[in-house]
Order: structure tokens, then sequence, then C-alpha cells
């Protein structure tokens, strides 16, 4: 009787752990806002977020791998974890601006051609 006890209590446990990180998981605030969503608001004409989603400024597997685009944007921002929607809209817009790896072009002619920004880094 006791061995059934204990079975029904290690059950009972570890259902209660696996709902509590079920309902934990669901309300996970990130402390950077969705640079993806800004960039779709500034750019709402470009398809190239549709199709390469983050892949606009990270080429790699990982978030950490940045093209020179992403280090343009990101001169723009201040600081790592830029919160202001402003500030990043204007990093945003002076990064179209600045000339890209391809002689006589910008970034800004890049994605107003719904390419990816080239970069000078090899992969």
């Amino acid at each position: 009787m006791r061995k059934l006890m204990n079975v029904k209590t290690a059950l009972l446990f570890g259902l209660a752990v696996a709902g509590l990180s079920l309902f934990c998981s669901e309300s996970k605030v990130e402390a950077r806002p969705n640079f993806k969503n800004i960039w779709a608001e500034t750019y709402p004409d470009s398809k190239m977020l549709i199709a390469k989603k983050c892949g606009v400024c990270h080429p790699g597997k990982t978030k950490k791998e940045k093209n020179d685009y992403a280090e343009a944007v990101f001169k723009g921002l201040g600081k790592r974890k830029q919160a202001d929607k402003e500030v990043i809209v204007k990093a945003l817009k002076a990064a179209e601006a600045m000339p890209s790896p391809v002689e006589g072009k910008t970034y800004g002619d890049f994605i107003k051609a719904d390419e990816i920004p080239p970069s000078s880094k090899t992969e």
C-alpha cells in the first residue's frame, strides 16, 4: 500500500511540474523589441521580409551572426537593447543611406529592389 502511495505521489508531482512549466512558458516576454515587425512597418511594400524573415540582417543560423547591413543599423541604435521604436526607425533610415559593399550602391538601393544587402563578411 505504501508503495502505491509513493507511485501516486510521484505521478501527481510530475503532472504538477509539467502543468506549471506549460503555464509559465506561454507568458514569455522578450526584453528586445520585435525588430522584424518594426522593419515591416517601415518598409511595407517590401516582399523581402516575407521570404527571408530575420535573414535580412542575420544570414546564419543564429541571431548572433549579423551582416554588414545589420551592423549599420546597430550603429544608429545607440545601445544594444534599444526599445524606442522611433530610434529604431531612425536607425533603419540612416542605414538605408549608407554605402553598401557594392560600389555605387547604398543599402537602400537593395531594399527598394527587394534584395538582401550583400555583406563583405565571408561565410
